[in-house]
């Protein structure tokens, strides 16, 4: 089959990105699949051809004056009493509370023998687990454990500092950062206060990209930091990116994994793994940051959830990087608000954080970076930096590569 030259090029159109971000992309055949009214999910599929994207998202597509709204039912969480939802074979069901039961969560259960602290399960509330939760052949039961460097309290669900790991020496517990501090309109982050932060340079020690350190030889980033740029090797400590710093520690990467599904087009699976050629020593400057449970990652991952991100990148859309470690704190908000916001396709493996009216974002320079939280005075690592549209601008959010949807894949590497 042959058709014109124009509108062969109109299939064939690829927009590229720019400054470690996306510029904007049309989908293909909204029109077509979609005109004047809501898509049927066999229709919206056909666009945007997975079922996770169709699904698991509340898109919002325009070609010109048209918009359609290809819905996902959770948007609008018909849950009550606090319960959950789910999507399942093309439509939703409730995981509720303690107590409820129904359809919707609606009714309050029969059996009120049990009280709501002893009918726990991980997905409520990470099960009142400190750190990380698992749902207990017993009924009705948890069972709390630690992350490497802590030790399970006599309490059955708090966590003590108990030798290296993420609890060593230099994890930032309480720290000074104001709640209204701003990396565009962001403040320091002086040495030992953000101790898993990574700046990756190219063989001529230039500084390209962030990341976390997780262990003593693996660094989390984002895939796309490898899309141009080969990964010479890591800096950590690092305050004054042109200084060379007590205990600063430089370390050549060996080996580097981007996720299999990363998609370069829409960043999608945007995560990456660098692998070192020697150990870590950590110190008051140099420490790892926790990975979460997905249970944790959930409740860390609410709408309003305040992390904070750090990094040597740009102060606006146009500057140039910076020369001194910054942070800003962020909050995280809802798909439906992110979605809302931009015409690209937020996936269910992003989230989105920032104010959409203050100067507060992630920038140019960023990527790769974490997103951490603090839960329990512990830090976890809930997001890496991936793309935005602009910096800072009105309206416009900050994403991020949701680490939890990931934790199988980078427990398969690592081990």
């Amino acid at each position: 089959v042959f058709v014109e030259k124009d509108e062969a090029h109109e299939v064939l159109k690829v927009r590229k990105r720019a400054n470690y971000f996306l510029e904007e992309i049309r989908p293909g055949n909204l029109e077509r699949e979609c005109n004047e009214e809501k898509c049927s999910f066999e229709e919206a599929k056909e666009i945007f051809h997975s079922q996770e994207k169709t699904v698991r998202n509340f898109v919002l597509g325009k070609t010109g004056e048209l918009t359609v709204s290809c819905l996902n039912p959770c948007n609008t969480n018909p849950c009550n009493n606090g319960g959950v939802c789910k999507i399942r074979h093309y439509n939703y069901f409730c995981i509720c509370p303690p107590k409820f039961g129904g359809t919707n969560c609606e009714k309050v259960s029969d059996c009120l023998c049990l009280s709501a602290a002893e009918k726990l399960e991980c997905w409520y509330k990470n099960g009142g687990c400190r750190q990380y939760c698992r749902d207990s052949s017993s009924a009705f039961h948890v069972a709390c454990s630690c992350a490497q460097g802590y030790a399970l309290h006599e309490d059955g669900r708090s966590c003590v500092p108990a030798g290296e790991g993420c609890s060593a020496r230099g994890v930032c517990r309480s720290t000074s950062a104001h709640s209204d501090s701003r990396i565009t309109g962001g403040t320091l982050c002086h040495r030992g206060h953000c101790p898993w932060q990574v700046l990756i340079r190219n063989s001529k020690d230039i500084g390209f990209c962030g990341g976390s350190l997780i262990s003593s030889r693996w660094v989390v980033t984002a895939a796309h930091c490898l899309d141009l740029v080969r990964p010479h090797h890591v800096t950590l400590g690092d305050f004054d990116k042109y200084q060379r710093e007590f205990k600063e520690q430089k370390i050549a990467v060996e080996r580097s994994w981007a996720h299999p599904h990363y998609d370069s087009d829409d960043y999608n699976g945007d995560i990456a793994l660098l692998y070192l050629s020697g150990d870590v020593v950590f110190n008051e400057f140099v420490a790892p940051i926790c990975l979460p449970s997905p249970s944790l990652a959930t409740l860390l991952s609410e709408e309003g959830r305040v992390g904070m991100v750090s990094g040597w990148g740009a102060t606006h859309q146009r500057g140039s990087t910076l020369r001194f470690l910054m942070k800003v704190r962020l909050p995280i908000v809802s798909m439906e608000t992110c979605q809302r916001s931009t015409d690209r396709l937020v996936t269910d493996n992003m989230f989105c954080a920032g104010y959409g009216t203050q100067a507060a974002d992630a920038c140019k320079g960023d990527s790769g970076g974490p997103f951490a939280v603090s839960y329990h005075n512990t830090w976890f690592l809930l997001g890496i930096v991936s793309w935005g549209e602009g910096c800072a601008e009105k309206g416009k959010y900050g994403v991020y590569t949701r680490v939890s949807n990931y934790l199988p894949w980078i427990k398969e590497i690592v081990e």
